[in-house]
């Protein structure tokens, strides 16, 4: 690879990684099995799952991909991570192939790709896609068409679709009478292009509503995606799709772009659409005569939020007899302001208390002709109805005083809501002493007084379950550097009595014991604070450091515990490491405390620590002219709790000094290890060169 492959190669690594932290995850270098190479990792941050995953870049696709990937899974087996990623920085992959990412350990995408997975902005249109198929909502889309009639009046998700292929520079925003028209359409063609996208995900400019977050935005710039923005708040991204009402256009005169109108279905549209899902000629006949037969019903089904959720319940009464137009009317409507409420509250109590002012207001308005709504307060507020708000305001209508009214049916309907719950509660008075209008209000409380019954006498209990079992489970679980600390200091109370009881003569008599019970509290005050280290692992940031000021921090106590041993350090100023601080320093403690236990009866002891530059890493070697390691103690010694110093003339050792060295190792993307080939016994570690991103 020449100076120029290698340049590019390190651009792009670093233009994944500005992605992949931008992503909120943890990007990481490791030394590399090959003599100075790096590998790069990246880690989510968040989740119970967080797979590692092991990623390079090429400038160029490979030729083959198939021998690609087995490099790829080769370099994951070996770097023990959960998968691993090939970017492709320029140019396209093969078309025969597509990398599935949720199944795939191994995989090759470009870096268009990359940047609207880890964004999110991929999971978000495939979730789209998903909860829209799932509630049916494709086969319930009511078409809408651009109001130009140069154009011929085209379809709004057709032409939106082509604007959005076309990569576009510049806004456009989309106008309607009606904001659920805009938001309708722009929910449908964020559908489609997302089924496109899942046919073909490297060919796909997205359309997404999610919100540009640090690595959304690299997306958006890059024109990888259109955002959608509801309420004008993103427009320092390069293209938006804004959406608005037209009364709201005139305030916005500044947006740039083009501006188009989506026009509101007229009726004739509608019982089209109706027709065309209706199961038999007899339903069909039956909705067009409860259109004609009563215009408040034919107001409620022309609103094109409520279009989908009244064919459902036009659909779901096709069979309930009636004896005319109005009973079959009462039960549609019924049954529609039941599904919107189970969508809109999670129990019967909640929608309860949210429709006990809606019953108000409908008794003012039977009473008084109309309701009047004090300036600030709303009939239904977007912070109680959610996405519903737009269903509950097709209920009413504004004069110019400020003054509503609801739809008459919506209004019957609330006010035999009232009267079912008085007579369920035993007051039969309300029947009487209401003067409201018979024909609806009756049909409606026929269906809903037994069911209501039922319905608010099980709904009373609110369902409450135990989430704190954790905090239990915690005060149980102990650790055993707790309990060996514990342990430790209450025999050393008890020993510090014993002496101070016994006489100077009795001491002295017993100083051979008192020696060996001081040691082995030491060694067990040590596996203590050792454990709780093995369980504590730093989590600092990486920094660039300075190698020799930690060495010789290190080394510092160790001289002074052990005058006789002469140790030579040859660490340059100048090698900055990649680490993190508090984990440095553990693994050069762990490493030179071994040397020095390890020459401790040796005679003429010596220790040699030296650094050297290996390609873009710092090895660090800690020799001893200790007894050295036997061959079939060199992999052991780096496991918890495994020590070939056993006492006597040497330091009693823990067994987890080497197997900190080697954990904390791992965890800041370094390698700790015993190299039998040098003289002497020589512990090494590696760590990536510091590289500052500025």
């Amino acid at each position: 690879m020449n100076d120029d492959e290698h340049a590019l190669i390190v651009a792009g690594e670093n233009a994944v990684a500005r992605l992949f932290e931008a992503a909120d995850y943890e990007v990481s270098q490791a030394v590399g099995l090959e003599p100075g190479s790096v590998d790069w990792f990246a880690t989510a941050r968040k989740g119970l799952v967080r797979p590692r995953t092991y990623f390079r870049v090429w400038t160029r696709c490979p030729e083959d991909i198939d021998v690609a990937l087995a490099e790829l899974d080769d370099k994951r087996w070996a770097t023990a991570a959960d998968r691993a990623l090939g970017i492709v920085m320029e140019g396209s992959l093969p078309s025969r192939y597509a990398a599935d990412l949720k199944a795939d350990v191994c995989a090759v995408l470009s870096y268009r790709r990359l940047a609207l997975e880890v964004s999110g902005i991929a999971d978000s249109v495939r979730e789209h896609v998903r909860t829209y198929e799932a509630k049916g909502e494709p086969g319930r889309y009511l078409p809408r068409r651009i109001e130009n009639r140069d154009m011929g009046y085209p379809d709004a998700v057709a032409w939106i679709k082509e604007w959005v292929s076309n990569k576009p520079t510049s806004h456009l925003v989309l106008l309607s009478r009606d904001f659920i028209d805009v938001s309708t359409v722009v929910e449908q063609t964020i559908y489609e292009i997302g089924v496109q996208f899942l046919r073909e995900p490297d060919g796909t400019a997205l359309l997404s509503r999610y919100a540009p977050t640090a690595a959304a935005s690299l997306a958006y710039m890059n024109r990888f995606a259109v955002l959608v923005d509801d309420d004008v708040e993103w427009l320092l991204l390069s293209v938006s799709l804004i959406c608005l009402e037209r009364r709201e256009a005139e305030s916005h005169r500044y947006l740039t772009g083009e501006r188009v109108t989506i026009r509101t279905p007229a009726s004739s549209d509608v019982e089209h659409w109706f027709g065309r899902r209706l199961s038999s000629p007899a339903l069909i006949a039956r909705f067009l005569s409860a259109r004609e037969h009563e215009p408040e019903f034919k107001s409620l089904t022309d609103a094109s939020v409520n279009v989908p959720r009244m064919l459902e319940s036009v659909l779901a009464c096709q069979d309930v007899p009636s004896s005319g137009p109005a009973q079959w009317i009462a039960y549609v409507v019924h049954d529609y302001i039941i599904k919107l409420l189970r969508d809109a509250f999670r129990d019967e109590e909640d929608s309860l208390a949210q429709l006990l002012p809606l019953e108000e207001a409908a008794l003012t308005q039977f009473s008084l002709g109309w309701i009047s709504v004090r300036p600030g307060r709303q009939v239904a507020s977007q912070q109680t109805w959610g996405e519903l708000r737009g269903q509950i305001l097709t209920w009413h209508k504004k004069n110019s005083q400020g003054r509503i009214q609801f739809n008459a049916l919506i209004r019957d309907y609330l006010i035999a809501r009232r009267t079912a719950r008085e007579v369920v509660a035993g007051n039969f008075g309300s029947l009487s002493r209401h003067q409201f209008p018979r024909e609806y209000v009756l049909l409606f409380l026929s269906i809903l007084s037994p069911e209501a019954s039922a319905r608010f006498a099980e709904g009373r209990g609110t369902e409450v379950r135990a989430e704190i079992e954790a905090e239990v489970e915690r005060r149980l679980q102990l650790t055993l550097a707790h309990q060996i600390k514990r342990s430790v200091g209450a025999i050393l109370m008890n020993l510090q009595d014993i002496r101070e009881n016994l006489g100077a003569e009795d001491v002295a008599k017993f100083e051979y014991e008192f020696r060996r019970i001081d040691e082995e509290l030491a060694f067990q005050s040590s596996l203590a604070e050792q454990t709780g280290r093995w369980q504590e692992v730093p989590n600092d940031p990486p920094e660039g450091i300075v190698l020799h000021e930690l060495v010789d921090d290190a080394a510092a106590p160790l001289r002074q515990r052990y005058p006789d041993v002469l140790c030579e350090i040859d660490v340059s100023v100048s090698l900055l490491v990649q680490a993190n601080r508090a984990g440095l320093r553990e693994i050069l403690h762990c490493l030179m405390e071994n040397a020095f236990h390890a020459v401790a009866s040796t005679p003429a002891p010596r220790i040699w620590v030296r650094a050297t530059l290996e390609g873009d890493t710092v090895r660090l070697d800690v020799v001893d002219n200790g007894s050295g390691i036997r061959a079939e103690d060199r992999e052991r010694i780096f496991e918890p709790y495994v020590t070939t110093k056993k006492g006597g003339d040497q330091p009693l050792g823990t067994g987890l000094g080497l197997a900190i060295a080697r954990r904390y190792a791992a965890w800041i993307g370094a390698q700790v290890g015993l190299d039998p080939d040098r003289e002497g016994t020589c512990f090494f570690a590696r760590f990536v060169t510091w590289r500052d991103a500025s």
